[in-house]
């Protein structure tokens, strides 16, 4: 348990179980509360649910081997050299990994993923603005952010952070478009614009700095093509304003231990915006 205020080096399972003397606020948790419920937000919480249970897919997933290799040099990885997991040995050493608390991998899935690593670090090397030559000798990863505001804890875990704590690096994978210009949307659906905001008020509070945050966005389909998004002012305002709400709402939770879902009551609907504007669109085309 961690009872003081601090920037801490554990591990990601230590921090997701939430090491704080009460249950802390994050991204993750802010994100419910705004979007979805507080009753959601309670269910997905490990200190607030006490039938949590942590997530064990054992499916294959790029990204999270490309995570590891990038920015924690593949020592969570246990590369099993076989074609499939058909056979009973393999499975075993998949099992024998899992329990070690590692990351199992067919020989052609660790391949893959070291492949698309190397194109990430030689975006990140040709890419002047981040000044970053190498991620190891130029900043710190996986680091735990663990600070109090009055009665509330939160915590946030950069990806990366340099050395003199003005840049933040968060690595993102999909398996669509990393197009700077399909991001707009993703930022707001996922809720990107408040680990922007949260972050910086982490290390703000613990560093004394104000880094700028960029995110490293990565296509896992070859040839594993990367952008670099950084959030303008008036995403940056939106995503402070929306900290400060969930943060609001986390104590108004607290407080009264209530974790509402959605209304007890018929909720009339108005059609958005877009929906009529195509509907007249249409009526105009066939003459309604």
């Amino acid at each position: 348990m961690i009872d003081q205020s601090g920037i801490y080096k554990i591990s990601s399972q230590e921090y997701h179980k939430d090491p704080c003397p009460l249950p802390s606020l994050s991204r993750s948790t802010i994100v419910d509360l705004l979007f979805k419920s507080a009753a959601h937000a309670k269910f997905a919480h490990p200190r607030l649910n006490s039938n949590f249970k942590e997530s064990n897919d054992r499916k294959f997933d790029l990204g999270t081997a490309g995570h590891e290799i990038l920015l924690e040099g593949g020592e969570n990885i246990c590369v099993i050299e076989a074609q499939d997991w058909r056979k009973k040995d393999t499975q075993e050493a998949r099992e024998i990994a899992l329990k070690e608390g590692k990351n199992p991998l067919l020989t052609k899935q660790y391949q893959q993923a070291v492949d698309m690593v190397s194109v990430a670090e030689k975006a990140i090397r040709e890419c002047k603005e981040l000044g970053i030559t190498n991620l190891r000798n130029d900043g710190d990863t996986e680091l735990s952010y663990i600070w109090q505001e009055n009665e509330t804890w939160l915590r946030v875990r950069p990806d990366w952070i340099s050395k003199d704590r003005k840049l933040i690096l968060d690595y993102k994978t999909t398996d669509a478009s990393a197009n700077p210009s399909d991001w707009a949307r993703m930022v707001v659906n996922m809720g990107y614009d408040i680990q922007n905001a949260l972050y910086i008020r982490g290390v703000n509070a613990l560093e004394k700095t104000a880094p700028k945050f960029v995110f490293l966005v990565q296509e896992t389909e070859e040839p594993y093509l990367c952008s670099f998004i950084g959030l303008p002012p008036e995403f940056l305002e939106m995503g402070k304003q929306k900290v400060d709400y969930g943060i609001f709402l986390w104590r108004q939770c607290m407080d009264r231990n209530e974790w509402p879902g959605y209304p007890d009551k018929v909720c009339w609907i108005n059609p958005p915006a877009w929906a009529l504007s195509s509907w007249e669109a249409r009526a105009t085309e066939i003459s309604v």
